[in-house]
């Protein structure tokens, strides 16, 4: 199992909500002994001229260092306990690379950030950093938003059974794999969810070359037929099973509702899909309409799903 909670990338934005993204991941490092590393970009907001910073170093330095303090400062605010962390600022390139080379060069596990607000003028499109977190980073992102912190109690992982080839099961069993992680000493009930079209709106037809058209099966027997597998080997109980009928774009922001849900993992099927800038996709849609915290994860590398 991918240790999902091993090294946390905290990415501030300087705006009043950091400290939410900064609470959560305190308390996954509290709870789990995780190493964070909090990242600030001041690109555009510094001037990144190498003549000027020559020039002012002095005063560069000084505003680095308040920087640091206000964050060692919040950071004592929220935890008396020590740990394992460090703090990155970055004024000399683009945010989007500086995460990725950041990323790699840190063995980050997992990016935790504040949900960004919509642009009131077009709804429809995401904030631009937000978009490459959630559709071309191949990290999970943990999207954090207000009031779900505190009050709520269970996760729900949400699994995609429409499609049953391997990387998808892989994904799957990856949303599982990190709902457990999440809940080792089962204090948050996991709940799993499987939303499903009724029959009569599908468009797969089964046909035999002797009998012709076949009736279609069941839809929701499928679903509860595959589930089975997948609670037998994660070792979770029925009774928080969910099968619903309906769309993922319904279904999963009404349950996480319903079940009064702190945090819901979904799957991101379409890494660097560009009309998605635009157009978005399902794993877009639900991190603004969940209302609770969304963990995106990504689909793995083809030499780590062998195993399914």
């Amino acid at each position: 199992m991918k240790p999902i909670l091993k090294h946390l990338l905290v990415i501030q934005q300087n705006n009043a909500t950091d400290l939410l993204a900064l609470s959560r991941a305190i308390t996954l490092a509290e709870q789990h002994q995780s190493k964070l590393t909090i990242f600030k970009s001041f690109y555009r907001k510094l001037p990144h001229d190498k003549f000027y910073q020559a020039a002012n170093q002095a005063k560069l330095t000084e505003f680095l260092k308040q920087q640091q303090q206000l964050i060692q400062q919040q950071i004592a605010n929220l935890s008396d306990k020590k740990l394992a962390i460090d703090i990155v600022f970055s004024w000399l390139e683009h945010e989007k690379l500086a995460i990725h080379r950041l990323s790699q060069a840190r063995d980050i596990t997992l990016i935790i950030k504040q949900q960004q607000p919509r642009l009131s003028w077009l709804p429809s499109l995401t904030p631009w950093l937000e978009h490459y977190l959630i559709n071309d980073i191949e990290l999970p992102v943990w999207l954090v938003k207000p009031n779900t912190g505190d009050g709520e109690k269970n996760i729900l992982a949400c699994l995609n059974l429409e499609h049953q080839q391997t990387s998808n099961t892989a994904m799957n069993h990856e949303i599982l794999n990190i709902g457990s992680q999440l809940n080792p000493q089962d204090t948050k009930p996991l709940h799993v969810l499987s939303c499903y079209c009724p029959d009569d709106i599908s468009m797969s037809f089964p046909y035999d070359n002797e009998q012709g058209f076949k009736p279609l099966s069941n839809v929701a027997q499928r679903h509860n037929d595959l589930l089975q597998q997948y609670l037998e080997r994660h070792h979770l109980p029925v009774e928080q099973l969910h099968i619903n009928e309906g769309l993922p774009d319904d279904v999963i922001p009404e349950t996480a509702l319903q079940l009064h849900s702190r945090l819901a993992i979904i799957g991101n099927y379409h890494l660097h899909d560009a009309s998605s800038l635009l157009l978005g996709n399902t794993a877009h849609y639900l991190s603004q309409h969940t209302p609770c915290d969304v963990l995106i994860v990504k689909p793995q590398p083809l030499a780590s799903i062998s195993q399914f």
